[in-house]
């Protein structure tokens, strides 16, 4: 989805902060018989982490799920935004929120810090939008090294704020409609904004690759590495295994979806594309964007997304995005769940039937 170059997200964590264990769950009577806790680390997981800043192991495969959500709030109030979701759906402490920038933009060590201090750990969403003061960056560019210089920049800028930063970059890039995107349909009138481009999967996995080891030099393990596809409905032909860096690179698989039509279920909307990469890759995947259109189907697409969520212990939880669109989609694009009562019910009672947040 097409979206500003600076936006705000909340994950809820599925433990306290300061927890090393999560605790033994003991099954609640309102929890469906359906849900599962999360599958456990692997059997000698193992990730390095430098001297001096968080370790993030704990937080990479959580056993309930996160809850989270895209708010409208600025950057300057990103927990207000966290708690009012919250206080809807009846979690009224998310504790990871999520901020947007474009390429070229500093990390904002005070940002990061501010939000781990509330409880919180910050997720930032890295874009390629290529303008005049980011020297028009392309993914090529990246590659082959000419951004080699803001790479380093932002990665001791990250491992000098010390708290985990869950970074994605360049999502949806096996869509066309980003600049940093695949061109599928080379043929296709008018041209989609990817073709003009031309980055091919090759490129994007260098890229990422030549980001992940300056990271590393910099000794910026805190850094959590989302790697975020769009579902594969809208670009049926594009493969996702094309654009994957390798198991070494990768933390978390930012799925990204939407119920877009009344017909949209998870069986639809999202199952195709985690058949297509537990081919290749059994990392936890979160659902880093979701939302219904509004109607009288946002609270049965609610409930079906929440329990599919809650009974797949390989899917870590959800990004819900809670925004007013209508400027840029027309009457239907309003994702707001308050905008519907009984939406609000039913993610309250989707939460409950789950092992969900804290």
């Amino acid at each position: 989805m097409k979206k500003a170059l600076h936006r705000l997200a909340v994950l809820s964590l599925p433990l306290a902060l300061t927890a090393s264990v999560l605790p033994a769950q003991s099954v609640s009577a309102a929890v469906d018989r359906t849900a599962k806790l999360n599958a456990k680390a692997p059997k000698g997981f193992k990730r390095k982490n430098a001297k001096g800043v968080t370790n993030v192991n704990k937080y990479l495969y959580p056993r309930r799920d996160y809850v989270g959500v895209f708010t409208q709030y600025d950057n300057s109030t990103p927990v207000k935004g966290a708690r009012y979701f919250g206080g809807l759906v009846g979690k009224k402490k998310p504790n990871v929120i999520k901020g947007f920038a474009n390429w070229g933009a500093p990390f904002d060590q005070e940002w990061a810090k501010t939000i781990w201090k509330a409880g919180a750990i910050p997720q930032w969403e890295l874009e390629a939008h290529p303008v005049d003061w980011n020297d028009n960056i392309t993914v090529k560019k990246i590659a082959s090294g000419k951004a080699d210089a803001y790479i380093k920049q932002i990665a001791q800028s990250i491992r000098a704020a010390k708290v985990p930063v869950a970074l994605s970059f360049a999502h949806e890039f096996n869509g066309d409609w980003y600049e940093w995107g695949y061109c599928s349909r080379p043929k296709h009138t008018p041209p989609a904004t990817a073709c003009k481009y031309k980055t091919r999967p090759a490129d994007f996995k260098k890229a990422w690759k030549r980001m992940h080891g300056i990271f590393t030099k910099a000794g910026a393990t805190n850094t959590i590495w989302m790697w975020s596809p769009n579902e594969t409905g809208p670009r049926a032909e594009v493969g996702l295994k094309q654009f994957y860096p390798g198991n070494a690179y990768v933390d978390w698989i930012g799925l990204i979806g939407y119920y877009r039509s009344t017909s949209s279920t998870y069986a639809k909307v999202f199952s195709p594309s985690i058949r297509q990469l537990r081919k290749f890759t059994k990392k936890p995947i979160i659902i880093g964007e979701v939302s219904t259109r509004p109607g009288g189907n946002r609270p049965r697409q609610i409930r079906d997304f929440l329990k599919n969520v809650a009974a797949d212990p390989g899917v870590i939880g959800f990004i819900w995005f809670n925004k007013d669109q209508r400027k840029n989609e027309g009457p239907n694009g309003d994702y707001r769940v308050e905008k519907s009562k009984a939406g609000v019910n039913a993610f309250k009672t989707g939460l409950k039937k789950g092992y969900f947040g804290r």
